[in-house]
């Protein structure tokens, strides 16, 4: 019988801690749903993205990222015609006009 309580004290602490595991999880998961909520709406306003103020934020701590301050990326049209002009054929630009079908 000595073994059957040793187990089942293994078993106990075990699951315990998969139960204490999965609760840190979970808020681990809400924390991190919350900053992607806040991104999300600072950028649906164009207001600053101030980075979280955790461990994991990475080296730019206490400097807030500015949406106008992030890299443009040029639109499809502007790539496309970079594209055409690479090319060894000319293309007319006006063919390339955006629901221009041809």
């Amino acid at each position: 019988m000595d073994y059957m309580g040793g187990l089942s004290s293994i078993v106990s602490i075990v699951s315990f801690v998969i139960f204490a595991a999965g609760v840190m999880k979970v808020f681990q998961m809400a924390t991190t749903l919350t900053e992607i909520k806040d991104l999300l709406t600072a950028i649906k306003l164009n207001a600053p993205i101030h980075p979280a103020s955790g461990p994991a934020s990475g080296p730019a701590i206490g400097h807030p990222l500015v949406a106008s301050a992030l890299p443009s990326v040029p639109s499809g049209e502007e790539m496309l015609r970079a594209a055409l002009s690479e090319m060894d054929h000319p293309i007319n630009p006006t063919s390339i006009e955006l629901g221009n079908k041809s």
